[in-house]
């Protein structure tokens, strides 16, 4: 029972040292700049990420320069060189959070921005450039900047396949050090929890003896074997965390390549 509550206890501070450094990072950010970055990527503050994560972990948020950021963001935004820039990126403008007399004129120079996106001068450029192609071209221009996009396309992929599998080996090498590492940790722990228990077991014998004096030296070296049992249980910990992340970070890499395979025979010309 007294394990399974220092095993308890441990797990609760490590959630609680994550959501603690989640904190500490939200409440480093500069919430005028994030809710300007946000309007510029044409997004409502209630679909990002990072404010929603902030909120969960009930961090201090400048809410007056979170919405003060959004409004000179959204001011930016809603305007016909910003406009142009985001069909000249190749995507599609949000219309929702611009409103005014102006809008026509905004929504013009978006598409003249597509246009400059869709021309087969700058296809291959788009293709390389590693964003994937939101279908955003006119039916009489993207039948020319399809090719040239393939082939810039391809080569971005290519690319990304073998950076990822490079990564992958790495990866593979540090799964190695950490599972011994881990190993090693959870023998010293084994090894510590046997000490306690041989120890209790002496206790229990002075106990029935009725000798005080043993009991009180057996208590303060189980004590002290306690205090040692959760720190390496903390350590394993770490280590199994870390291990975990890497196995993560792996398959993440393993589903990368595996999209960008499946994506290249859609590539070939």
């Amino acid at each position: 029972m007294f394990r399974l509550l220092i095993l308890a206890l441990v797990a609760f501070n490590l959630a609680a040292c994550s959501s603690y450094f989640k904190r500490k990072d939200c409440e480093n950010i500069n919430w005028f700049e994030h809710g300007k970055q946000v309007a510029l990527r044409g997004q409502w503050l209630n679909s990002d990420d990072t404010l929603l994560t902030c909120r969960k972990v009930e961090a201090k948020i400048d809410e007056v320069q979170l919405d003060q950021g959004f409004k000179a963001g959204m001011s930016e935004y809603c305007s016909a060189d910003k406009a142009y820039q985001v069909g000249k990126s190749g995507d599609n403008f949000s219309r929702d959070l611009c409103e005014g007399p102006s809008i026509n004129s905004i929504l013009a120079r978006h598409a003249q921005g597509i246009r400059d996106y869709c021309s087969k001068a700058n296809s291959f450029n788009a293709g390389s450039s590693g964003k994937k192609y939101q279908n955003v071209c006119p039916a009489n221009l993207e039948k020319d900047f399809l090719p040239g996009y393939k082939r810039g396309r391809k080569k971005y992929v290519e690319a990304q396949i073998k950076d990822k599998e490079d990564q992958r080996q790495q990866l593979n090498y540090s799964i190695i050090t950490t599972q011994s590492e881990l190993t090693v940790a959870q023998g010293a722990l084994t090894n510590l929890q046997n000490q306690r228990n041989f120890l209790e077991t002496q206790r229990n014998g002075a106990m029935m003896m009725q000798n005080s004096a043993m009991v009180g030296a057996y208590d303060a070296q189980i004590n002290a074997l306690t205090s040692d049992i959760s720190i390496k249980q903390m350590d394993v910990n770490s280590k199994q965390s870390e291990l975990d992340r890497i196995r993560d970070n792996q398959s993440q890499l393993d589903k990368d390549i595996s999209d960008f395979r499946s994506e290249l025979p859609s590539l070939d010309e």
